[in-house]
């Protein structure tokens, strides 16, 4: 656990990684339910571990119920972890104030800005330090706003974050123009840069293409990863921080240029006149040209801004021109300048998107409860301590003085519940620094004096505030010291200062031609902005300016403003008394050690950190009358034993009991108050006894003493044993010596008798061992003999078997081949046949011809009319062999003919009636010669189609006969393995039967199916039969090719 408590203090210590564990969801919770809605008689702390969920819980809890204003104070050197302690209870407040009963309740669009603006604060005010890569380089006091709404009868009293303000002090402005090497400036410049072109551009064009070594204020620094994000995976999250906030469109690009403002006034450079060295010009012409155009300003009047300064005297005003380092410092100082208003700028767009008063139902006109949690710097004392030093110091003296008082308070609440006496309490007031600081002649007043007098300087300061305040004791003066260096005993110890540009820092003054300049440049921030010291627009209508309610005084010079140390001074007044109204509770974060490592602790530097951060301090008032406190209970059951003498009759209860242990036993810290009346060494409070230094301690002794009187009691009885143990032993071993030879004697002659014995029992089995080996070899012939010879008659009869299957294979080989043979003959046989009737039948179609050819010659009564039917045959003839052709064609054809031979009918029909008989008679001829051709286009086909039947009984037989001698192989390896396996002679012989009667009934078959397939080839069942269907000339067209 990275957490400790102090009384009411929680020190939280960084342990450089997420523990996911104690921030889970259900954590959360768990303290939520236990410190704010369960209810408790005692503190709700015992019993829990400690934790920072515990602090936010508390500040709630008062704030909801009690209805008191709250504050968390979380201080630490950088890299302590102020900036994430503040976030954790930040985020675990937001849980806290959700209805416990409404579990689904989401998350409202106020508490998300709230929570998502954390990294706008980040990366315009954070930067990488020598300590810490992620530094708060300002301080900052977040006020949460809540609703006092109303609950449920029965139910407790809930407040509903409505809002929050933010009020940011000391931003480290020189880190703009100035850092080491292995530290950065700001993150949101390097952010910027590592941005796509594409973005630059749109901001500026003078951006497209530059790096952090394009500008003197960046350099090339080291690579740093928030988070675990590098700065350009950071840019799109802050732009999108920035839309939640309401900053986008032009108000986005007036804060992007105004950045880059920045960055070029730092590319400046200056340089003497040629022709009067007392004036200076600008040599980075092009330069000034893109920052002229990026602010929107008339070249001439910032040229004349930084090169010349205007002196008013009375009635008088006149130019003095500046060398060029001045120019150039007043560069810088409008940089650091420009850089401050952006960040007021940007908080206070923060606070008007995220403040009840703009955001929340009712706005102004409730009164809101606030929490506010205070992000601060921590005590600083390196080797040499300059201006912010002083600064942060003094802030941390006013925080420590209210830490001591609410420290007092508290002992004093308990004092008062105990009903104790309060005038011993004493502590440690820091009073006196605070006085050195601020007082009539303190170092505020003497330094705001030498930046208003003409040549101020920092010696004549110093001087003046040694020879003022000599008298103050916390003031450290040696002769060791320069004229500028002067010493403070703070309250974490004393702290050396170095007053070097003390004035010139107080002051920070830009000068009137710069302001000039500013207000005549068309970005918003620099024109409207520059002269805005505020962090948040919603105070002016809560209340007056603070300048408005004082006397007026004379107008301020061009160069002479309210001071650093004056406004620092007026801010801390104004927190101090709104942290005085509201119930404070402290987080001290502690940084292990400085090499950043986990798991590592280095006990100097944490020691140094507690005492820095008041907790040495806490413990000195809790403990400054009575530093130790015992329950009543708890004294009676551990200091009982020293009451030798008690009350006879017992006592009323257990206050009374302790109350006389201790009136007996702590007379000698009896001591005499100056009034006369005696002091008691202890305080009898109404749960506790309270015990003045070194009381406990003595009471502790007295117990050892007791303790070691009784343990001597004990010792006595215990060594008293142990002596009587030791005669025993001593006795039984005197004994044991006399009984060794004995057992020697008695052993051997048990020794001896018991190797006879098994000599005996050796030659024994020696002659038993030889006749039953003898007996074994002669069993194990005639028994290996009776087992060999089944074996032996069992393989010749194998033998014998195999070799009868194989003359039975090589009979069915030969059978087979005869009968291939035999079908082979047959079939050249059948085709033999086949061919001479084809030839047969053509010399029958071709004498038929020639009879009807000579028929229709000898009946032809007239020559022209057999002309004319020679002619039409010729041309029917050409028209059939079309129709040999072209299957598909001759209906038409036929059809053609047909109306030809219509036609002539028609025309010899007007010529005479005794061609009528001609004319019938040619179409017979016409018809008989079509169903010829038809008849032999038919024969045609069934030839084709006896040739493919012919080839598929061919593949039948092939695909048979592969069948025929797979099944025979087949089954003369079954009867081969059955004569192999089978001992029963009578299976033997009903397989090979069977084998037999199988080859028989297959040759059987084969034959019915070569006399089926005479008349229908077997061979195509499947397919043959189809393809047959397919060609075969239907009755319909038949009846179409006569017609």
């Amino acid at each position: 656990m990275p957490y400790s408590r102090v009384s009411d203090i929680v020190i939280a210590v960084n342990p450089y990684q997420w523990l996911t564990d104690l921030y889970q969801e259900k954590v959360r919770m768990f303290y939520a339910k236990k410190l704010v809605w369960e209810k408790s008689e005692r503190d709700p702390r015992i019993g829990l571990p400690p934790h920072i969920y515990e602090v936010s819980s508390l500040c709630y809890k008062g704030l909801a119920m009690e209805k008191q204003n709250q504050s968390i104070l979380v201080s630490g050197e950088s890299g302590a972890g102020k900036t994430e302690t503040v976030k954790i209870c930040m985020n675990h407040i937001a849980t806290v104030q959700q209805d416990p009963n409404k579990k689904s309740q989401s998350e409202s669009l106020v508490v998300k800005r709230i929570l998502d603006s954390n990294p706008l604060l980040e990366a315009f005010g954070n930067a990488k330090t020598r300590r810490n890569d992620n530094s708060s380089r300002f301080g900052k006091y977040i006020m949460l706003q809540f609703n006092h709404v109303k609950s449920p009868a029965g139910a407790p009293p809930r407040a509903e974050m409505a809002g929050s303000i933010s009020e940011v002090y000391l931003l480290e402005k020189s880190r703009v123009v100035y850092h080491e090497d292995i530290e950065r400036t700001y993150h949101i410049f390097y952010q910027l840069l590592a941005s796509p072109d594409s973005i630059k551009a749109e901001i500026w064009s003078g951006l497209k293409g530059t790096t952090e070594e394009s500008f003197r204020y960046v350099g090339k620094g080291p690579e740093v990863h928030v988070d675990g994000k590098t700065d350009a995976q950071w840019f799109p999250e802050v732009v999108e921080a920035l839309e939640l906030v309401g900053i986008k469109g032009e108000s986005y690009k007036t804060l992007f240029r105004a950045i880059a403002a920045c960055l070029q006034l730092g590319n400046l450079t200056f340089a003497a006149d040629p022709s009067d060295e007392e004036r200076t010009v600008c040599t980075s012409k092009k330069e000034f040209a893109d920052l002229v155009e990026l602010v929107g300003c008339d070249s001439k009047i910032m040229e004349l801004a930084f090169t010349e300064r205007t002196i008013k005297t009375r009635g008088e005003e006149y130019k003095v021109p500046l060398k060029f380092d001045v120019a150039k410092e007043s560069a810088d100082a409008f940089a650091k300048e420009i850089y401050a208003k952006v960040f007021l700028w940007l908080v206070r767009a923060i606070n008007d998107a995220t403040c009840a008063e703009n955001n929340y139902p009712g706005g102004a006109s409730i009164n809101y409860g606030l929490i506010g949690l205070l992000d601060i710097f921590g005590f600083e004392s390196f080797p040499v301590n300059g201006f912010e030093q002083l600064c942060i110091n003094y802030c941390n003296e006013k925080l420590q003085q209210k830490f001591t008082k609410d420290i007092f308070q508290s002992v004093q609440e308990e004092y008062k519940a105990e009903g104790l006496n309060l005038a011993d309490i004493k502590y440690d007031d820091n009073s006196d620094v605070l006085g050195l600081i601020e007082g009539k002649l303190g170092i505020i007043k003497q330094l705001n004096e030498e930046c208003v007098r003409p040549k101020g300087n920092d010696q004549a300061f110093v001087s003046k505030a040694l020879r003022s305040n000599k008298a103050i004791p916390c003031l450290i003066q040696k002769r060791t010291f320069g004229p500028t260096e002067f010493g403070i005993h703070h309250y974490a110890g004393p702290v050396i200062y170095r007053a070097q540009d003390f004035v010139i820092r107080n002051s920070d003054t830009l000068p009137t031609d710069l302001q000039l300049a500013a207000k005549a440049c068309k970005n918003e921030i620099l024109s409207k902005h520059l002269d805005n010291n505020k962090s948040t627009n919603q105070e002016a209508a809560k209340q007056p300016d603070a300048a408005s309610s004082r006397a007026p005084r004379r107008a301020k010079s061009n160069l002479v403003a309210d001071t650093v140390m004056t406004q620092f001074k007026n801010q801390l007044t104004s927190l101090m008394t709104g942290l005085e109204v509201t119930k404070s509770r402290y987080i001290r974060c502690v940084k292990p050690n400085t090499v950043k490592r986990k798991l590592v602790m280095q006990h100097v530097t944490t020691l140094e950190q507690l005492r820095c951060a008041g907790v040495v301090a806490a413990v000195t008032i809790s403990r400054s009358a009575y530093p130790s406190k015992l329950d009543h209970a708890e004294v009676k059951d551990r200091y009982h034993m020293l009451n030798e003498n008690k009350k006879k009759g017992g006592y009323a209860d257990v206050k009374e009991e302790v109350e006389d242990l201790c009136e007996k036993l702590l007379k000698k810290f009896e001591t005499q108050r100056k009034d006369g009346s005696t002091m008691k060494g202890f305080a009898m409070g109404r749960t506790r006894t309270y015990f003045k230094a070194g009381c406990l301690e003595a009471l502790e002794a007295m117990r050892a003493l007791i303790w070691d009187k009784w343990a001597v009691k004990i010792q006595k009885i215990v060594r008293t044993f142990l002596v009587k143990r030791m005669i025993m032993r001593q006795k039984y071993e005197k004994f044991a010596s006399a009984v060794l030879p004995i057992q020697c004697l008695f052993r051997a002659a048990l020794g001896k008798r018991r190797v006879a014995t098994q000599k005996k029992d050796k030659k024994k089995l020696k002659r038993l061992g030889k006749k039953s080996k003898k007996a074994a070899i002669r069993i194990q012939a005639l028994v290996r003999g009776s087992l060999q010879r089944p074996r032996y008659r069992a393989a010749l009869l194998k033998k014998k078997e195999e070799e009868d299957l194989a003359n039975q294979l090589n009979k069915m080989k030969n059978k087979l081949q005869e009968a291939e043979d035999q079908r082979k003959r047959e079939l050249e046989d059948a085709k033999f046949q086949f061919e001479q009737e084809m030839e047969e039948y053509k010399e029958k179609l071709e004498d038929q011809l020639r009879a009807e050819s000579s028929g229709a010659n000898q009946s032809a009564q007239q020559q022209t009319l057999i002309d004319e039917s020679g002619k039409i045959i010729e041309y029917l003839r050409k028209e059939n062999m079309k129709l040999r052709q072209q299957c598909e064609s001759m209906k038409r054809d036929y059809k053609s003919l047909k109306e030809n031979n219509s036609r002539l009918m028609e025309a010899n029909a007007s010529a005479s009636n005794s061609f009528n008989q001609l004319n019938d008679h040619a179409k017979g001829l016409n018809a008989t010669n079509a169903r010829l051709i038809k008849n032999v286009d038919t024969y045609k086909k069934q030839l084709i189609k006896m040739k493919e039947d012919l080839k598929n009984r061919q593949a039948f037989y092939l695909a048979e006969a592969h069948a025929r001698v797979a099944y025979q192989k087949t089954l003369a390896r079954i009867v081969a393995q059955v004569q192999d396996k089978s001992r029963d002679a009578q299976l033997v012989e009903d397989v090979v039967i069977w084998a037999l009667e199988c080859e028989a009934e297959a040759k059987s078959e084969r034959a019915a199916l070569e006399n089926a397939g005479q008349k229908a080839p077997p061979g195509a069942i499947g397919s043959a039969a189809p393809a047959r269907s397919a060609h075969k000339p239907t009755d319909s067209d038949s009846d179409s090719d006569s017609d």
